[in-house]
């Protein structure tokens, strides 16, 4: 017996244990047991405070990206309705002013982090979810915006610029080249009511045609008045389409009817890639305007 206790307890102080004996074992497993449990439920208590401050900080930094993001999306939504704004006066008064907004820029969309979003609208409201990632599939699309709306309009304008410095050659027509024909075909030149006019021979059916096309046209104050031509349309439609026609009725005998309507040609191709590139360049307008507007109203939708 004695060597049992031994084994397990060590040695009793008598051969044979008494109360006190056992009320020391029984001391000393109860305190064991006390310090375990205590032990256990400190750790409990720590573990969920740590528990608690983390979800604590976690909504907080939640709340936080949110907040961020709403305000960023506020400022982003202020931007795009001027350039909306100034994007439909562009449209109609086709102007060649367009103003660009610098502000219009996602640059914060790097910061932010998505499952944030995610878990403030709540995993299981699949609308809500639906509804931020069509706002984020849109608001990539603005990254480069800026950039892309500048390379249109410096495209547009280079190719219009191109095709106008061809359309000017109706000066030619109107004046200069019509003037050197003169001076070598009128057989005379008069003054009638303080006004140069050229006499040309009974027979010179195309110069005078050309004439009288071109005194119809400067008379046309719709075309052209004091402060010079007014309507590029109606001088090419009144002017130089029917001058091609009557020009190539002499062609190829009259060598300068063949020159006039080469020219006049030039000017009608001029124009019509002139309205060509217009209309392709004010369709991608409508389609950014679109774009922008589409945008701003998923915003709206989300800050709502």
């Amino acid at each position: 017996m004695n060597s049992f206790f031994n084994f397990q307890f060590g040695e009793f102080s008598q051969t044979t244990p008494n109360w006190f004996d056992w009320f020391s074992l029984l001391s000393s497993l109860i305190i064991s047991a006390a310090s375990i449990f205590l032990a256990f439920y400190l750790a409990e208590r720590i573990y969920k405070k740590e528990k608690t401050d983390k979800n604590t900080e976690d909504l907080d930094i939640q709340n936080s990206e949110v907040h961020l993001f709403k305000n960023s999306l506020i400022e982003l939504d202020r931007a795009i309705e001027k350039q909306i704004v100034d994007l439909q006066s562009y449209i109609d008064n086709k102007d060649f002013k367009l103003i660009f907004n610098s502000a219009i820029q996602v640059d914060f969309l790097q910061f932010v982090n998505v499952k944030y979003l995610y878990k403030n609208a709540g995993f299981n409201n699949v609308e809500a979810i639906e509804k931020i990632n069509n706002l984020m599939i849109s608001l990539y699309t603005l990254y480069d915006f800026r950039e892309s709306l500048r390379d249109e309009v410096r495209t547009y304008l280079k190719k219009y610029n191109y095709h106008e410095s061809k359309f000017y050659l109706y000066r030619q027509l109107l004046y200069t080249k019509y003037f050197s024909i003169c001076n070598v075909r009128a057989e005379s030149i008069i003054i009638d009511q303080g006004v140069k006019k050229w006499k040309f021979a009974d027979d010179d059916k195309f110069m005078q045609r050309y004439t009288e096309l071109i005194l119809n046209t400067s008379n046309d104050t719709s075309i052209i008045d004091n402060n010079g031509l007014k309507d590029r349309a109606k001088l090419n439609a009144k002017f130089v389409v029917p001058l091609i026609s009557i020009a190539f009725e002499y062609v190829p005998e009259d060598l300068n009817a063949i020159e006039i309507n080469d020219i006049g040609n030039q000017v009608n191709n001029a124009h019509i890639d002139m309205e060509s590139i217009t209309e392709k360049h004010f369709n991608v307008m409508e389609s950014y305007l679109s774009n922008l507007q589409s945008i701003s109203s998923k915003i709206k939708l989300y800050l709502v």
